[in-house]
């Protein structure tokens, strides 16, 4: 009795646990807070954008409204702090260099583009001054107002223009009024206590009551409105999942374009969205590790295919423009990326490996270069030249260095990946093969059970390229994780099992 007693209230404990739940979520109380370090110009559509998802997700945006200049310095003064609890997750800058010092000081993390925006000359609608560009800024009589340079992104391109055509001193001394937000200049000019103000585009946009002048000095500067995601954000997922709604093709970005900015192509919103990464084989242990925490940190889905590169560009030919082609290809060598450059932009270096000859432990066949593979009785194992491109690699290694006839004549196995013909050394200890040819980077597991012999020829290399599809719809996604790549701490991981690192170079097509 007193155990079924125990068991209903138990039962009866749960029951109102999940009716509090559910109560709770039914009156939209908030199920996480994210902080935003917000440039004043993208006030209004942030505001749209953040009560939106609030209403839809219960994600509460608390914003930090002021000039990209001075929210970096709080960003910067909050990574310097000792406590423990970080306020900010994100940081929207009006001008993208923010973004990159911010990056340099390791505050932030991730950044993804919004829009981008260009200076023009504030003036009352009707432009009751005739003013036609900077030069009549300069002139006696009129009121004109700039923001501090050091304080918003709009007053710094201004400087950096003005300064290179020789007219900064002499607006800077002419200026009635310097002020840090954006916004604070397209409020005096509306009221009429001053007579002009240089802005963004999208600021004049949001008032009515102005239009916008052009000086064409002015207008060939663009910026970039950025958003980027802090380094010590308290929820990281949340946080790149909001960066991820703003920047959106069809929730967040049309949103900033209702208030006169201009953007760029966005993917499309998805909560969980999936990427999809096709990979050659010798890659996998080098970037295991960071897809991982790729897909925790974004709190998306990876999907992975590992393969020999023959293979998977044979796979693409029968799927492209079809669902299920690859975001982001991954090559084992140049020559697979060069085979396939009309279906992604531009490729990204990433990292070199070496072809090696793989032997039993001890080398009893004393095998000391390539040469030594024709030798009588050798037992040799390749990989396939059509399904993979260390084999296409090991052939091209043979003819140019005069040992093809000599040399291909002794190979008893063609594997369609070069782990195969490691496991084939490994677990025979040489009674089945003498002797196989493989990249550095696939020995990175055995090196204590087998022996490593060297290839002396400039052509027993492998360079490893990166890109993504012209078709994908998450190219935003895909810049990221080619970004997470290609940072730091994938470099170790890539050094760890044998490659040489290579990043920085970009080849192919756009």
């Amino acid at each position: 009795m007193k155990t079924s007693r125990v068991f209903l209230g138990s039962f009866l404990l749960v029951i109102a646990i999940i009716y509090l739940m559910t109560r709770g979520g039914s009156q939209g109380e908030s199920i996480g807070e994210l902080h935003l370090y917000c440039a004043a110009n993208m006030r209004r559509p942030l505001e749209v954008l953040a009560e939106r998802y609030a209403e839809q997700y219960k994600v509460t945006i608390e914003a930090d409204y002021d000039g990209s200049g001075s929210l970096l310095g709080k960003l910067q003064a909050e990574g310097d702090s000792a406590r423990k609890e970080k306020r900010g997750d994100l940081y929207l800058a009006a001008d993208d260099s923010y973004i990159l010092k911010a990056r340099d000081k390791g505050l932030v993390a991730e950044s993804l583009p919004v829009a981008y925006m260009h200076p023009v000359i504030a003036v009352p609608k009707g432009n009751p001054k005739n003013i036609s560009g900077v030069a009549d800024l300069l002139g006696a009589g009129l009121k004109v107002a700039i923001c501090n340079p050091d304080q918003a992104a709009v007053g710094r391109s201004v400087r950096r223009v003005l300064k290179e055509s020789g007219q900064w001193d002499r607006l800077e001394k002419k200026v009635t009024v310097m002020k840090p937000k954006v916004t604070d200049l397209a409020n005096d000019v509306k009221l009429g206590t001053v007579d002009a103000a240089i802005v963004w585009d999208s600021t004049v946009a949001m008032y009515p009551e102005l239009e916008e002048v052009r000086d064409p000095l002015l207008y060939k500067e663009r910026v970039n409105v950025t958003l980027g995601v802090v380094s010590s954000s308290r929820n990281p997922s949340m946080a790149l999942r909001f960066a991820r709604f703003l920047a959106s093709e069809d929730e967040g970005l049309p949103v900033f374009r209702e208030f006169g900015f201009k953007t760029p192509e966005g993917d499309p919103w998805e909560e969980r969205p999936e990427l999809v990464v096709w990979s050659g084989g010798v890659n996998r242990l080098a970037i295991m590790e960071t897809i991982k925490e790729f897909q925790e940190r974004e709190g998306v889905a990876v999907t992975t295919t590992y393969g020999g590169c023959g293979s998977l560009t044979a796979q693409m030919k029968t799927i492209w423009e079809k669902p299920g082609f690859p975001d982001v290809y991954f090559a084992c060598d140049r020559v697979y990326m060069d085979n396939v450059n009309e279906w992604y932009l531009a490729s990204e270096d990433v990292s070199e490996t070496d072809m090696v000859i793989l032997v039993p432990k001890g080398n009893p066949r004393k095998v000391r270069g390539l040469e030594d593979l024709g030798a009588d009785g050798i037992r040799l194992g390749v990989a396939d030249p059509v399904k993979s491109a260390l084999g296409r690699l090991t052939v091209n290694l043979l003819k140019k260095s005069g040992l093809y006839e000599k040399v291909y004549s002794k190979v008893e196995t063609k594997a369609g990946t070069a782990d195969l013909l490691v496991n084939q050394i490994v677990v025979s200890g040489g009674t089945s093969l003498d002797a196989v040819i493989v990249y550095l980077a696939n020995t990175a597991k055995v090196q204590d059970k087998v022996a490593i012999v060297k290839i002396d020829h400039p052509a027993a290399l492998a360079s490893q390229p990166i890109a993504i599809s012209r078709i994908s719809k998450r190219s935003q996604l895909a810049r990221r994780f080619i970004d997470k790549i290609l940072s730091p701490a994938s470099q170790g991981r890539f050094e760890k099992v044998g490659f040489r690192w290579h990043a920085g170079g970009k080849e192919g097509s756009e």
